[in-house]
């Protein structure tokens, strides 16, 4: 009877002793400086200095923002700010703005490459906002 209850309590102290460890550890995770934030793309209206992007809001609502094709050039000693990506079929375009730290790091547009695609478009040069100076974008979500 005595062997049956030394191994019992033997039992019950390493479950409480594995529990205790384990509390230890949770929370144990590191949060990330970098965030994403996404919205579908509707069109992309293109012109010579940037590309002009309507977007889906929350309900049902639309947006629009303006980025830079020089941001897509590669300079030395810098990150691209802009990457326009291939969007695979059967796939929504979408575009995706990443931060690190609050502060913006680059653009990503993942459209269909083929201009011919129903969702580019030429914009009137004279109804584009300006993009001299512009160090960063941001979506209305």
């Amino acid at each position: 009877m005595n062997a049956k209850k030394i191994c019992l309590s033997a039992i019950l102290a390493s479950v409480l002793l594995a529990g205790t460890f384990a509390a230890e550890n949770v929370g144990g995770h590191k949060k990330s400086e970098i965030s994403y934030y996404s919205a579908p793309v509707y069109k992309v209206m293109d012109s010579t200095k940037a590309y002009t992007v309507i977007y889906g809001k929350a309900g049902h609502k639309m947006g629009t923002v303006t980025i830079p094709k020089e941001w897509a050039k590669n300079k030395p000693d810098t990150v691209k700010r802009l990457l326009v990506r291939n969007c695979p079929p059967k796939i929504t375009p979408y575009v995706t703005i990443v931060k690190k730290s609050g502060n913006f790091l680059k653009v990503m547009l993942t459209v269909p490459t083929n201009h011919n695609d129903r969702i580019w478009g030429i914009a009137n040069e004279n109804k584009v906002e300006s993009t001299d100076g512009v160090e960063s974008v941001e979506l209305e979500l």
